[in-house]
């Protein structure tokens, strides 16, 4: 095999890969718009929202493709190599995520909404501060991948 044939399969593989790599992170893009959409309510402190509405917020939010991209094994440093600054979170609440990358922000909003979604009636939790803590997470979600 000679050595353009080489380069030109090694070349076609890599765009390839990142074609693939850009449609994950569009997915994911996308998935964090929406949510965002249903988390606008929330985003202003000033309003104090029912914990009817904040369950209505809750179950329409989505993680199908945040699940995915945990489960497959994609290389996230491939889609970004940001890690989250102090001016990242600047307008959110106070949030443990300084230094944290994509998977692990990924990882830490995926757990909070899918288990917010089962246990949101437990007597224990504070729902109002669990789904603000979801905005944030996301917002800081959507600068990293933008």
């Amino acid at each position: 095999m000679s050595i353009i044939k080489e380069i030109y399969d090694v070349t076609k593989d890599l765009a390839g890969n990142k074609v693939a790599l850009n449609k994950i992170k569009r997915a994911l893009l996308t998935e964090v718009k929406l949510n965002n959409k249903f988390l606008e309510d929330i985003s202003n402190k000033e309003t104090r929202l029912s914990d009817e509405r904040l369950i209505k917020i809750l179950a329409n939010l989505e993680i199908v493709e945040l699940r995915a991209a945990i489960t497959c094994g994609i290389p996230f440093e491939m889609i970004t190599l940001k890690k989250v600054t102090k001016e990242m979170m600047e307008g959110l609440d106070p949030l443990r995520a300084l230094d944290n990358e994509l998977e692990q922000i990924l990882e830490k909003i995926y757990i909070k909404i899918a288990y917010l979604k089962k246990d949101y009636n437990s007597e224990h939790i504070n729902l109002y501060i669990r789904v603000r803590n979801i905005f944030n997470y996301n917002v800081l979600l959507m600068r990293m991948l933008v």
